[in-house]
């Protein structure tokens, strides 16, 4: 499946693989804040380490107003998005970035997972964990 979701301590994981549509990362996002493990401050980490999709500015800046609107259903302001390490993928990275931080929340970008992991749950500075 292109699009899945797990939690993880007080992660939620959204995995995306390969090609996708535009409207299942939301699907996924949508359905694991209405299941019972979902807790208001819950942190998003999105692995996109491992898709093919490509979206518009105009889809990312459509998508980061949707995200920063789940800060109020109890999403937490902080997210990680884990990138593959290639230098196009961290322009599109950032640009996603600038969009959410536009609407409240805070974006930081990593290639390693773990490093994301620790970043949102406070155990590395965005410094040393992210692509800085």
């Amino acid at each position: 499946m292109p699009v899945t979701w797990e939690f993880r301590n007080r992660l939620l994981i959204v995995s995306l693989e390969g090609e996708y549509d535009y409207h299942a990362p939301v699907r996924a996002i949508t359905e694991a804040m209405q299941h019972p493990s979902f807790l208001p401050g819950t942190m998003l980490l999105i692995d996109a380490r491992l898709t093919t999709t490509r979206r518009s500015s105009d889809e990312f800046r459509e998508r980061a107003i949707w995200m920063a609107s789940l800060q109020e259903k109890g999403l937490a302001s902080r997210c990680a998005l884990v990138i593959p390490l290639q230098t196009h993928q961290y322009g599109l990275a950032r640009m996603a970035a600038t969009h959410v931080e536009m609407h409240g929340m805070e974006l930081q970008i990593f290639t390693d997972i773990e490093a994301a992991s620790q970043w949102l749950l406070g155990q590395a500075s965005a410094t040393s964990a992210g692509l800085d």
